[in-house]
């Protein structure tokens, strides 16, 4: 029986990845699932942020236990190859299914947090699964500061529990959660005629990665290296730095064109000597050569050592890490988008950190040293802490249930980064929570992979749960 309904599962997720779904665009999906809920029956509602919560009533004699409340994101990070046509607007995403795994071909496969939706949607149309009054509540924008949870109005939410499935590690369970904000730093820049070489430098194919869970491994951001390996040329001039999509993931990809007299590929051999490499990044390209100046016109040196001087000196990768809980990174800074093109800079970075004013702190510093480089600041996306619940009943159930399963015991640990579970909080503090997922590895990146005999018990984990909560 648990095969059928693993298979079901298996079915929904590759339903939704047929639906466009990036951040900001999830109409489709939010109509998808309202037309799920309709067919089968069930109470739900849309808002104008195209979220959705659906509705369930109890099982059988399952009527006085406490309601459960569900919850996963509809949106997922649309990261794509080099060499890839992929259209992230229109195209559904090809998956290529193995014995034990899903990926998708050249681009992010989204089951961060397709699996989670598809999940919530065999617990809303299984009739064999016992269960309390559940209601399953799917957001939106979680990828880009959490917008859907931020905006949803809960006042019709009657649970006393909340199973989060946005997860992803079989054998760990988060139980709290960093805080996090965006900071956008913006220039306006004059460009003027240009007589010297002209050259393109350009970092490729790094592993990327999650800008919270990730930024702990040493893996190159490629907007970093590229600033670095520039910041000594004394008469450069940009004319423009293309790289990274993503504030919340470690930018794989930066390619820039600047003028200077110097000596550049000696330069960029000095300084690529004495970085490390580790073993995920080791497929590194670097590519640098004169090109051709086509009527060129490039912003000033003061203007582009200002913008070097910005990227090099902001609070980046971890800068702390946690004194309570063992290799937890506290407070970490990620530069993920630099974009210098016409007339605007524009450079997004993510900083985190599970202690507010420790986040705080660090953020007025970065915002000091923006004012006095003349760089516009707006902040937005952000978003709470998750602070950790020492009796919780849902933890206790949750390894109870795992143990059934398997072999180990499960991790219980709060994270580096940011979900969902912290801005239902701030508005429902009453609610016991927890946040589970079937093994996903590479999130954000081409290389995303879902290990589906993980999905198999994590769900059989689920229905025990369900069953045994009061």
């Amino acid at each position: 029986m648990i095969d059928e309904k693993y298979n079901k599962i298996l079915e929904y997720f590759k339903t939704i990845s047929q639906i466009p779904r990036n951040s900001k665009e999830e109409e489709k999906i939010a109509e998808f699932l309202c037309t799920f809920a309709n067919k089968r029956n069930l109470y739900y509602r849309k808002d104008k942020f195209n979220n959705v919560l659906i509705k369930k009533k109890a099982s059988k004699g399952y009527e006085n236990k406490k309601t459960i409340l569900f919850q996963a994101h509809t949106d997922m990070v649309c990261e794509k190859k080099e060499n890839s046509n992929h259209d992230f607007k229109k195209d559904k995403i090809e998956i290529i299914e193995k014995t034990n795994t899903l990926h998708a071909k050249d681009t992010t496969l989204g089951a961060d947090d397709g699996i989670g939706v598809a999940f919530l949607m065999l617990l809303l149309d299984d009739e064999d699964i016992k269960h309390p009054d559940i209601e399953c509540l799917f957001t939106t924008e979680e990828e880009i500061g959490m917008n859907g949870a931020r905006c949803f109005d809960y006042s019709d939410i009657n649970a006393s529990y909340l199973i989060n499935l946005d997860g992803e590690e079989e054998n760990t369970a988060i139980v709290g959660c960093a805080g996090g904000i965006t900071i956008e730093y913006k220039k306006e820049l004059e460009r003027y005629p240009i007589d010297n070489e002209v050259y393109e430098l350009s970092i490729s194919n790094l592993y990327g990665g999650h800008s919270g869970v990730d930024i702990n491994k040493g893996r190159i951001n490629s907007n970093l290296l590229v600033a670095n390996i520039l910041k000594d040329i004394d008469d450069i001039k940009i004319i423009s730095f293309i790289g990274g999509n993503k504030d919340n993931a470690i930018a794989n990809s930066t390619k820039v064109v600047f003028t200077t007299t110097k000596l550049v590929n000696d330069i960029v051999k000095e300084k690529l000597s004495n970085i490390k490499i580790t073993k995920e990044d080791s497929n590194m390209k670097v590519s640098c050569k004169k090109v051709e100046n086509n009527n060129y016109q490039a912003i000033s040196n003061k203007e582009s050592k200002n913008i070097l001087t910005l990227i090099n000196n902001l609070k980046q990768n971890v800068i702390e890490y946690s004194k309570d809980v063992k290799d937890l990174v506290e407070t970490s800074g990620n530069i993920g988008v630099v974009k210098i093109d016409k007339d605007v800079c524009i450079i997004k970075e993510s900083l985190r950190s599970s202690d507010d004013n420790k986040r705080k702190l660090y953020q007025k510093e970065n915002n000091t040293l923006a004012h006095n480089l003349e760089f516009s600041i707006e902040e937005y996306g952000e978003y709470p802490g998750w602070k950790y619940n020492p009796n919780s009943k849902l933890q206790e159930v949750y390894i109870n249930s795992y143990k059934k399963y398997h072999d180990d015991n499960p991790n219980i640990c709060a994270i580096h980064a940011g979900v969902e579970c912290g801005m239902i909080y701030e508005k429902l503090p009453h609610l016991d929570m927890i946040s589970l997922g079937p093994d996903i590895k590479d999130v954000h990146t081409p290389n995303e992979t879902l290990y589906l005999d993980s999905c198999k018990r994590l769900l059989q984990t689920l229905i025990d749960m369900i069953d045994n909560l009061d």
